[in-house]
């Protein structure tokens, strides 16, 4: 893509597209633009005048947060910078449960948003609200980080996750986005040999430059490439995200395909997105306040963050289960905002079956969002032997569901493998706290 060829995409087709259907990503990128060239002090200055604007509105269209601030003897006028945000209570998955009613804003009718939901394989799904400044402004913060690399927008680029098992038609938005990106989904749920001579005769056709997905599915991918000695040194850079990039991970990629690897950490429920612009600086997005709390080393415990921009389901002092290491200060010749140096709290759960199958975490736990489960883990449990145990809503949940889990997961297991699904009413943490999508009993070599 010529420079010409990204100006007309990005002030032109984007810009009219996002009129048509009422998004807002080119606003925040040129927001993005410009905040880049600020002092820290200014980026701190307009990070406050958010935050204060986000506790007018929560206290004056909440009820959750309304009460809090009563019962604490506070109003609006004592939450001035990141740093007053200890007034306040943290708030989890749980609270935002059970209070979801008291958390959506009485005047919700005047944004425009989405319904979003968290994955159940942490424990019980949350369903939110993001609005469409929230959608935008995180749209806008891959188009900067990414063209911070050889990537113009509207490059060619293969997403390896976990596409579409269902046949749902994608909405108009998506629709427009993936002809505007250029992107072209790969399902990398299961990757078996013949998928990926399938997905590299395809890169190699399409002269496709960028890859984006899962890191362990891109590892998988780019393991049969190194092990089978394919020239893909078109591939320019390559984009991680959703699992922790491990050390093996990025060396791998780097010297199978002699190129940028550039991360990504984010929640979208908590509103954080950060981009490892340089190696191992993970940027995060100006729309978000970081805090730690419970350090176990310095400068590193669990993270909180306070988006600033979703006013749909706000969420102040968010505590989602991550651990990172977060720098005490902001570097001005480097970044003018917060940068984690670490993510502690996420593992990349990889299922090896004999019979040649491999699984990743993520991609099954997409996939289960389409049933009525409360929670769910993976459990290898013999040779070619994989159990499924699971929490229902019992009063949804049906045998119907329970065959078409059965079909879908048989599919990616192989035939040759036996699925057994148990059902619990709990399941029982890890020492950490945590839940994992894989449990493994036996060596996955």
């Amino acid at each position: 893509m010529s420079k010409l060829g990204e100006s007309i995409r990005l002030k032109i087709v984007l810009p009219l597209a996002e009129k048509m259907i009422g998004t807002c990503a080119t606003k925040w990128l040129k927001q993005f633009n410009t905040m880049s060239t600020w002092s820290a002090q200014q980026v701190t200055e307009w990070q406050n005048e958010r935050l204060q604007a986000l506790v007018k509105h929560v206290y004056e269209h909440t009820k959750y947060y309304r009460r809090i601030f009563d019962e604490r003897g506070l109003t609006p006028n004592d939450i001035q910078t990141i740093d007053d945000l200890k007034k306040l209570p943290i708030i989890n998955k749980e609270i935002a449960i059970a209070h979801y009613d008291e958390i959506v804003p009485d005047n919700l009718s005047s944004f425009r948003y989405r319904h979003r939901r968290t994955g159940g394989s942490t424990g019980e799904p949350m369903h939110y609200l993001m609005d469409e400044n929230n959608w935008g402004c995180t749209s806008a913060a891959k188009i900067y980080a990414w063209t911070k690399t050889s990537y113009r927008y509207g490059d060619k680029f293969v997403a390896m996750g976990s596409a579409s098992l269902f046949a749902k038609k994608p909405s108009l938005p998506r629709r427009i986005y993936d002809k505007i990106r250029n992107e072209y989904p790969l399902n990398t749920v299961n990757l078996t040999d013949e998928l990926c001579e399938q997905y590299i005769a395809f890169i190699k056709k399409n002269k496709i430059r960028f890859i984006y997905g899962y890191a362990a599915s891109i590892y998988f991918f780019t393991s049969y490439v190194a092990k089978h000695h394919i020239d893909l040194k078109q591939i320019e850079a390559v984009f991680t995200t959703s699992e922790n990039l491990t050390d093996a991970y990025r060396e791998l990629i780097e010297r199978t395909y002699d190129c940028h690897v550039m991360d990504c950490y984010g929640a979208n429920d908590a509103g954080v997105t950060a981009y490892e612009i340089t190696r191992h600086n993970y940027y995060v997005g100006y729309n978000a306040l970081c805090e730690i709390v419970n350090p176990i080393e310095e400068n590193t415990g669990s993270l909180l963050t306070t988006n600033l921009v979703n006013y749909t389901f706000p969420l102040l002092r968010y505590q989602f289960g991550d651990e990172v290491e977060l720098l005490p200060s902001v570097n001005e010749s480097e970044y003018n905002g917060q940068v984690i140096r670490r993510v502690l709290g996420r593992t990349s759960d990889v299922m090896r079956l004999e019979n040649g199958h491999n699984m990743t975490a993520t991609g099954f736990s997409m996939i289960m969002k389409e049933f009525d489960i409360v929670a769910f883990y993976f459990n290898k449990t013999g040779v070619n032997e994989v159990t499924l145990t699971v929490k229902t809503i019992e009063d949804k949940y049906t045998k119907e569901q329970e065959s078409e889990i059965r079909k879908t997961i048989q599919l990616y297991i192989g035939d040759d493998a036996t699925l057994n699904i148990v059902y619990v009413n709990h399941f029982e943490p890890l020492k950490n706290g945590k839940r994992r999508y894989f449990m493994n009993d036996l060596s996955a070599e």
